[in-house]
């Protein structure tokens, strides 16, 4: 260790080829100790803040969360104890439709982040027929309303066709209106 990371100056030459090698790996050396020496502060509010984008992939979305708590946490996907965390904040932060299909997921598949995955893949590649049934749904509630007021105006319409009749209501009966 004293070798490559001296206490005392070492008075190396940089003109000497392996002198100066000896500086760049101590330069390095130094740049680690600095990166690395003070522990990362823990921002998990930067994890929540992550949320899907309507047009983004689920992959996308995964591995943006996953930088994201390289950058701000102690937390690695690939670490078993942190993969429930990821688990929970991929589900949670997921477009909506997608959420809902996950939240319905049980079981030890439920648990296991490419399972999770696959289904939102199957969710986003589906977004399409979705969305097709549902203007098909408005269309036929439209055509639907369409044809109820065109039906009943011509009902209104055939029962304004027969006589009127003229004069007071009460006409020749007894009572408070009836000119008897």
């Amino acid at each position: 260790l004293e070798e490559f990371l001296p206490t005392d100056d070492p008075a190396w030459d940089p003109n000497d080829v392996i002198q100066r090698l000896l500086i760049s790996g101590y330069q390095q050396l130094i740049l680690f100790g600095i990166k690395n020496g003070i522990p990362k502060p823990k921002n998990l509010s930067k994890l929540y803040q992550v949320v899907q984008g309507d047009e983004e992939t689920p992959s996308a979305f995964y591995e943006r969360l996953c930088e994201v708590a390289r950058q701000w946490t102690d937390s690695d996907p690939e670490r078993e104890s942190d993969n429930l965390t990821f688990v929970t904040l991929f589900v949670g932060q997921s477009n909506p439709d997608i959420r809902r299909k996950l939240w319905k997921i049980e079981g030890p598949n439920g648990r296991s982040i490419e399972h999770l995955l696959e289904v939102a893949w199957r969710v986003y590649n589906n977004r399409e027929d979705v969305e097709k049934k549902k203007q098909e749904k408005e269309q036929l509630k439209k055509d639907t309303r369409k044809a109820r007021l065109l039906a009943a105006a011509i009902v209104q319409e055939n029962q304004r066709k027969g006589p009127r009749p003229w004069g007071p209501p009460f006409k020749g009966r007894p009572g408070p209106t009836g000119l008897s």
